[in-house]
């Protein structure tokens, strides 16, 4: 399965689903996302999805892999007030 370079909804995510840089993310907000690296892989796998982290979320942190957290914050979109 070729990975491209499209952008996601929250509706297309799901556990287990590779995704190759977090900006195709950029337009999810206010909702974690754990994007989990192995060791000598080139894509990241989505390891958590919810819109507060916990117990779930940080087993991944645990298990000796590259973990990278994603949040974008909805309360940017604003802009400075």
């Amino acid at each position: 399965m070729e990975i491209i370079n499209n952008k996601f909804t929250l509706e297309d995510l799901y556990i287990g689903m590779e995704v190759k840089d977090k900006d195709q993310l950029s337009d999810i907000y206010d909702t974690w996302i754990m994007l989990v690296k192995s060791n000598g892989a080139d894509v990241y796998t989505v390891g958590f999805i919810g819109k507060e982290t916990n117990a779930e979320s940080d087993k991944l942190f645990a298990q000796g892999n590259i973990v990278c957290p994603v949040y974008n914050d909805s309360t940017e979109l604003e802009g400075d007030i």
